[in-house]
């Protein structure tokens, strides 16, 4: 059986005029219910760095802001937990988590106001993703997704 990841691309958050960017993140919809999942991101600023963070329980409906979803592809079940749970935390449950904390987050930016300059979390995914891939845990077709949300951020600025 097969579960999907999903690219998360809030662009609410982005703005040209203090340099930031749309927020990246990914969500594993749990088994039984395509809303509520695990959200796995690099959370943070170029000015403070980023930090890891799971959220269990994490339910799409409830997101105020604006968001896109793009489907990344399906993994095998074996390799993604339930989301169960609710909160925060840093501890890995599943393979996909452990891969995230073996993929260095961003540091504080030597340029944090030139969105050009950097690790933020676009790059921390995409990174991510990539290391998926590597391990065919994700198919390859994964960072053609990528390209195309990227894609579509420049076009909609």
């Amino acid at each position: 059986m097969h579960r999907q990841i999903h690219l998360l691309v809030y662009p609410t958050r982005a703005s040209k005029v203090n340099g930031t960017r749309a927020h990246w993140a990914l969500f594993v919809p749990s088994s039984t219910s395509s809303t509520q999942g695990t959200l796995i991101q690099a959370l943070g600023t170029p000015f403070t760095g980023y930090g890891l963070e799971f959220k269990r329980g994490y339910k799409l409906n409830d997101v105020k802001e604006k968001f896109s979803t793009f489907v990344l592809g399906e993994v095998d079940r074996k390799h993604v937990g339930e989301g169960d749970g609710e909160g925060t935390d840093i501890l890995a449950r599943d393979e996909v988590e452990r891969e995230a904390k073996k993929v260095e987050v961003p540091g504080v930016s030597r340029e944090p106001l030139n969105p050009d300059v950097g690790r933020r979390c676009q790059e921390w995914t995409r990174e991510l993703v990539q290391r998926l891939v590597g391990r065919d845990i994700l198919p390859e077709s994964a960072l053609l997704v990528l390209y195309e949300a990227k894609r579509l951020e420049t076009v909609a600025v």
